[in-house]
């Protein structure tokens, strides 16, 4: 296998790429490929005879997180939190990046198209709890990879939940207008691709589990995953009652208006009913003629005018 890396390697150096090696002892190497060209994937599966459909994911963007186990080398995909400045129709890409990860006892090879600190914190947090860099394996290094791709979405979480509690308090205020609906949707939009990786990556981690000899640290795992699966789930069940709140507000508003509305419509609907049978000017009204129509008239208007007004407030619409 060594030869082999000699050989990837010398592969990188002819094309002039950089190729990043982030850990190495006697028994191990870790190297980084970031934005490999599909030539490059291909070299890299025709030199470790990789499987071509795993290659494939690589290259796809929108993958999701998978797990799968080879007898020579294993391949894992992972999704760490990482919002876009674009909108895409596959929302996971949209706050999300995928991370390739082949590995077994001496190689660990990971491949992604985004920039990323994640690797960098993954190494240090290792380095930092084993003292001893010759005893790190592959399984330690993955299981760091997998940590820090979960804890990517700790600090989105959170973000979360301070925006929830921010429209909640602007929504029973007097400037509720200032929220709308299209910023909360944008909010579930989020939280929901976050939500889809975890349970995805959940599942991964639980394969992992089971394909592990000593599961101990990746069942550690299971429980951190489930723990950010919960607080999503929490966090989408939030923004669905804040969304019933700002409808059922919205639709209060509305009904207020439409009352006082009919209010109106109440007080001026006979006197216009009055207003328009005295002013059709027929030859024949007797009223029109008589001399004291007009004062009864106004008498007759604010008499209804004041029935009306007692009358709401006995069945308590005022």
């Amino acid at each position: 296998m060594v030869g082999k890396w000699s050989e990837f390697s010398n592969f990188r150096e002819d094309l002039s790429l950089m190729q990043s090696i982030l850990f190495e002892n006697a028994s191990l190497k870790w190297i980084d490929l970031e934005n490999p060209t599909k030539e490059e994937l291909e070299e890299l599966g025709r030199v470790y005879q990789f499987n071509r459909f795993t290659l494939a994911d690589n290259l796809e963007p929108g993958h999701l997180p998978k797990f799968e186990s080879d007898v020579l080398i294993s391949f894992l995909l992972v999704r760490f939190y990482g919002k876009d400045k674009h909108q895409h129709q596959n929302i996971v890409r949209e706050f999300s990046h995928k991370i390739g990860v082949y590995f077994n006892e001496n190689i660990v090879l990971t491949i992604h198209q985004k920039p990323t600190n994640l690797l960098v914190q993954a190494k240090e947090a290792c380095l930092m709890k084993n003292r001893d860099h010759q005893k790190i394996n592959s399984k330690l290094l993955l299981y760091y990879i997998l940590r820090q791709t979960l804890l990517s979405y700790q600090l989105p979480g959170e973000k979360m939940m301070e925006k929830i509690d921010a429209f909640e308090t602007i929504v029973f205020s007097d400037k509720s207008n200032k929220i709308t609906l299209k910023k909360i949707f944008q909010l579930k939009r989020e939280a929901s691709s976050c939500k889809k990786i975890l349970s995805l990556m959940d599942d991964v981690i639980k394969e992992l589990t089971i394909f592990q000899k000593n599961p101990s640290q990746f069942q550690d795992l299971r429980e951190s995953s489930q723990k950010y699966l919960h607080f999503y789930s929490q966090i989408l069940d939030d923004i669905q009652n804040l969304i019933a709140i700002f409808m059922s507000l919205s639709n209060q508003k509305t009904n207020d208006i439409m009352k006082l509305l009919t209010i109106f419509s109440a007080f001026f609907l006979p006197l216009t009913f009055m207003v328009g049978v005295y002013g059709m000017n027929f030859e024949y009204m007797p009223e029109l003629a008589y001399r004291y129509g007009y004062p009864i008239c106004l008498v007759a208007m604010i008499a209804i005018v004041i029935f009306i007004y007692f009358w709401f407030k006995k069945k308590q619409i005022l």
